[in-house]
């Protein structure tokens, strides 16, 4: 028997065997095990297919919603003022939180008119920078106009009012690593912000009589309503946006002051927290604003595609992939067996000025389609998930180092869906858009399905489209003829 054809049938009937048996997906992570077979042109072969991307703005029905855990327990929260970022313009991130007293009926030391107040400080839980830690951020803080609900998550689009100043700092991020040594603790990673002493004093003038602020929970957020803690736009020139977590037992509102005690001043210090009995309202706004950014001359629609997809984390941008191009490969291929259908895509490094040292790339990009004849949005259900959970090790979008443009050192994200390809070529299914972006979360309604994919706005990243001149965004597929 010719051993060419001999070769041939048992590549078909290994074929069929990979088709039916349901076999393991294939990705670049398996190249070692030997299971794509090698490309030889006669048997198994390689092709790109271009594809077609166009850079969206999300709605506000889409802005992520910020929510506490079963035990009260916010994420991290951002805090400051991205006010010169080339890409993609300016970012203003603010918090609204509630402090209040740790029980009810509350009280101090003492009769009110003998307790001496040294300072109130209004004190943050410091997580992490993103973005310049040298460039000088100015905080203010306000007493909140409005009310918020413990009970209740509100989206980062959320705007409430805020109007008496009651605090202001003007610090470098980088000093919130540093540690301090006050009232017989060491403290660090806290943004500390001294409060003015007419707040202080109102505070330790208050009483826990019935109907007045320190006798239960309601009567004390009747009459406070939390803290809008605010960037100063335009501010110093800050260039960053700096994570807190409010539900941290180092975020409080400390009072220190003296009281007489055995006829002699002595000090001691209170502190309002947010994990209370219930647990304190709290919100995180994100404001982005694009005018004069290179995103804004990328935001019109075209039949041929952008040649830059601008990917920024939640709440920002999205791509919209669509690859005409397959039509045209499984008319001329027919029935193939899709060993690897790999999605690539490759940062396009920006100028010295454009600050991608340090207003770097999302940690993770994410990809699903959207299901034109119901309009519904679906995972990549049988490529994304292992073992009943969304997996982004095997199914992609986690970025990863690689050399681009002139030999720089850029982030790449590559997405493997094998089996969605194979059902486009095997069963018919259409050949729907897919949506690149980086969210906070996904929910997918009707699948009752919800994860967390990247931190909250945290990374930005423009990517070589499909009409880039060399870092075009491809799927990439090898194949087998049946």
């Amino acid at each position: 028997m010719d051993l060419k054809k001999l070769l041939k049938g048992i590549a078909v009937c290994g074929t069929l065997v990979l088709v039916f048996g349901q076999c393991t997906k294939i990705r670049t992570t398996d190249i070692g095990s030997e299971l794509i077979p090698t490309i030889d042109n006669v048997l198994t072969f390689d092709t790109t297919l271009a594809v077609v991307t166009n850079n969206y703005l999300f709605g506000d029905s889409a802005v992520p919603i910020v929510s506490k855990d079963l035990g009260g327990n916010t994420p991290e929260h951002l805090l400051g003022f991205i006010s010169n970022d080339p890409q993609f313009g300016k970012t203003e991130a603010s918090i609204f939180m509630e402090l209040r007293p740790p029980f009810f009926k509350y009280f101090f030391e003492n009769v009110k008119d003998s307790l001496f107040l040294d300072s109130v400080v209004l004190s943050v839980k410091w997580n992490s920078t993103w973005g310049d830690t040298v460039a000088s951020q100015k905080i203010n803080v306000y007493e909140m106009d409005d009310q918020m609900r413990g009970d209740s998550a509100y989206n980062t689009n959320v705007n409430f009012r805020y109007s008496t100043l009651l605090g202001s700092k003007t610090f470098s991020p980088q000093i919130l690593r540093d540690s301090l040594f006050l009232f017989r603790q060491s403290l660090n990673k806290q943004l500390r912000i001294r409060l003015s002493d007419s707040f202080g004093k109102t505070l330790l003038s208050l009483d826990s009589a019935a109907g007045q602020p320190f006798s239960s929970d309601s009567a004390f957020r009747a009459f406070f309503n939390g803290f809008a803690i605010v960037p100063e736009n335009p501010g110093v020139g800050g260039n960053a946006l700096m994570s807190f977590t409010p539900s941290d037992t180092n975020t409080n509102l400390s009072l220190y002051y003296k009281y007489i005690k055995n006829g002699k001043l002595d000090t001691t210090k209170r502190s309002f927290v947010f994990q209370n009995v219930i647990p304190g309202g709290n919100a995180n706004r994100i404001k982005r604003e694009y005018t004069g950014s290179q995103l804004a001359n990328h935001l019109i629609s075209k039949p041929t595609g952008d040649s830059i997809a601008y990917v920024q984390a939640a709440p920002g941008t999205y791509n919209i992939i669509r690859i005409p191009s397959f039509d045209g490969f499984k008319a001329l291929k027919g029935n193939v067996l899709v060993h690897l259908a790999e999605l690539r895509m490759i940062q396009i490094p920006g100028a010295a000025n454009e600050f991608d040292n340090y207003l770097t790339a999302p940690p993770v990009v994410y990809i699903d389609f959207l299901d034109t004849i119901t309009n519904t949005q679906y995972p990549f259900l049988t490529d994304a998930f292992s073992s009943g959970r969304f997996d982004p090790n095997s199914f992609g979008g986690v970025g990863r180092n690689v050399i681009g443009l002139n030999g720089q050192v850029v982030t790449g994200y590559n997405f493997f869906i094998t089996r969605y390809v194979q059902n486009m070529v095997t069963r018919n299914s259409p050949n729907f858009p897919i949506y690149l972006y980086s969210p906070y979360t996904v929910t997918y309604t009707a699948l009752r399905l919800g994860f967390g994919v990247n931190r909250l706005a945290l990374g930005r990243v423009k990517l070589g489209g499909g009409i880039h001149s060399s870092q075009k965004m491809t799927l990439r597929i090898i194949y087998s003829k049946i």
